[in-house]
């Protein structure tokens, strides 16, 4: 898979990769650990590869509903085999999300609540359920991350860049420098992200 945005050479101008004299294949998206990467750094691909998959287990929640299980053990079920899928390895695309994007993934939620609570709106399905928006709860994960990286021990912690003690003002004491980002697709990534949110 190339990533290239540039307008010097175009991907056809790049000879294949080969091994034992056979070219590579390429592809604009692949499934590493779970996650789908796509040439052009967005997460379209695993946002639609993720509804779809859980949309094959709606009919799950709504049998759980015609039997007449109790709804707070349907909102177990929900949180064991839906929301799991939807939340895995969060931090490395939450905030590269679309506004659509983060729409369509709180979709199956507001969908799912409807089917347990019918006579009652998002917000008091949330409510009563004792649930967060996925958006909040992929914001929480994402934080919790990034402070566990703030940790000089992991592995990760020398990607920040800390200023010097003289550098702070009135108006910003953060400690980590927001890294310059010259593109919208590095500027919405894991760390400028997390900093400029103060995380």
């Amino acid at each position: 898979m190339l990533i290239y945005f540039g307008k010097k050479f175009s991907n056809d101008d790049v000879a294949p990769l080969t091994v034992g004299g056979e070219p590579l294949e390429r592809v604009d998206s692949y499934k590493l650990l779970g996650v789908f990467f796509s040439s052009d750094l967005s997460w379209e691909k695993h946002v639609s590869y993720i509804i779809s998959k859980v949309s094959k287990r709606y009919f799950i929640i709504f049998q759980l509903v015609k039997i007449g299980l109790p709804p707070c053990d349907i909102l177990v079920i929900f949180c064991s085999i839906i929301r799991p899928i939807l939340e895995y390895a969060c931090p490395v695309w939450h905030s590269g999300l679309t506004r659509a994007q983060s729409d369509d993934i709180e979709r199956v939620q507001r969908r799912c609540l409807k089917i347990i609570y019918p006579y009652l709106s998002y917000r008091e399905a949330l409510n009563v359920s004792g649930l967060e928006k996925l958006c909040t709860r992929r914001n929480n994960f994402t934080c919790k991350l990034f402070n566990e990286i703030k940790n000089p021990e992991h592995i990760l912690h020398d990607m920040l860049k800390y200023k010097t003690p003289n550098s702070f003002n009135i108006r910003n004491q953060y400690p980590i420098k927001i890294p310059s980002a010259k593109t919208k697709r590095y500027a919405t990534s894991f760390f400028p992200y997390c900093i400029k949110n103060r995380f």
